[in-house]
């Protein structure tokens, strides 16, 4: 048990449903003594989460029963096809597929996100840090993706992560999934769910942190746990020009007009009563992650602050814990030194 047999490959069952190393900072509690401070103007925006089925990933894991594709890298153009709703996320015409299809390679020739600088960059150039792993690393056009229906998320970043036999994890930008499972994307890489999980991955959110990082994952509200850190999206009115660890980059076309860098760790204090805040009981298992782990800005998004979870944890994404974010939102500080 705790393995999935294909082939001659091992897949960690417990890497999918708790990736990253015990070490990772999604695994890590919030040092006792660690120190606080006000966030300007967080007690203006909302609380979300998978907003509108925005900013968000859908994951899925590989087993017996799957079966071989190919990735295809598509221009940038894709977004804009996405956004017109030219092209869906799934179930296009045979003539559409073509079309996508003969715009795209097996492979992907740039270094990372086309969207995204780094603070060791100079303003408006595309380098990035030499210990950011290349994006090639474990790259393949051949894949394997799930026998049943799959889809990435329904809006226009389109995420998708597909955990692959040898343990790696497919990150696909902008996707769109084909009739035969074959996956188009703007972006993809291969990154590895043992590893810190910080932006050094080359992950596909702004942050080049892995885009299934944090996520509150399926049955753990109703568990009444989640034990590790949650990743959020935030506005870009809040946000910085600027990476902290585990980020290591942002939007390079960023319109950021606050204080928060990217990569910043918010959180209820210690000293917050968290019964003071007249939660729902799943909404209280959220605010025990965030006071306990925290939450991590690994993107841009909306005008809120939006909690990323699975698009599979139905039992996350209900009204009582939207109606309740904002209480919690409300009350995050900025954990010191994490900027």
């Amino acid at each position: 048990m705790g393995f999935i047999l294909w082939g001659a490959s091992f897949l960690s069952a417990d890497s999918f449903t708790r990736p990253f190393s015990a070490d990772s900072v999604w695994n890590r509690p919030i040092p006792e003594k660690a120190a606080y401070e006000n966030v300007p103007s967080i007690g203006k925006i909302y609380g979300g989460i998978n907003w509108n089925d925005r900013w968000t990933t859908f994951v899925y894991k590989t087993d017996a029963q799957s079966r071989k594709a190919r990735l295809f890298i598509h221009p940038p153009t894709l977004w804009s096809q996405r956004h017109s709703e030219a092209v869906a996320p799934t179930g296009n015409s045979d003539a559409i597929e073509e079309k996508l299809r003969a715009a795209s390679a097996p492979r992907n020739g740039f270094p990372a996100n086309f969207y995204s600088t780094t603070v060791r960059s100079p303003p408006g150039k595309r380098t990035f840090p030499s210990a950011v792993q290349a994006i090639h690393t474990a790259w393949r056009s051949e894949i394997v993706v799930p026998v049943t229906p799959f889809s990435p998320s329904p809006d226009t970043d389109g995420h998708l992560a597909i955990w692959q036999p040898d343990g790696r994890v497919l990150e696909v930008y902008c996707a769109v999934v084909c009739k035969n499972g074959d996956v188009i994307g703007t972006m993809a890489s291969f990154t590895d769910p043992s590893g810190d999980g910080s932006g050094l991955a080359n992950g596909r959110c702004a942050s080049l942190i892995p885009n299934f990082a944090g996520l509150i994952r399926r049955g753990e509200v109703a568990s009444g746990s989640i034990g590790h850190a949650l990743a959020c999206t935030f506005p870009a009115a809040l946000l910085a020009c600027e990476a902290v660890y585990p980020a290591v980059a942002f939007d390079m076309n960023d319109g950021y007009k606050g204080t928060v860098p990217m990569g910043s760790l918010l959180a209820l204090p210690p000293s917050t009563d968290l019964s003071s805040l007249n939660l729902s009981p799943a909404a209280m298992v959220i605010a025990r992650a965030a006071q306990r782990y925290g939450i991590y800005v690994v993107d841009r998004g909306g005008d809120g602050l939006t909690l990323k979870a699975d698009q599979d944890a139905a039992d996350a994404v209900t009204p009582e814990i939207r109606n309740d974010l904002y209480k919690i939102v409300r009350a995050l500080k900025l954990v010191h030194g994490s900027r």
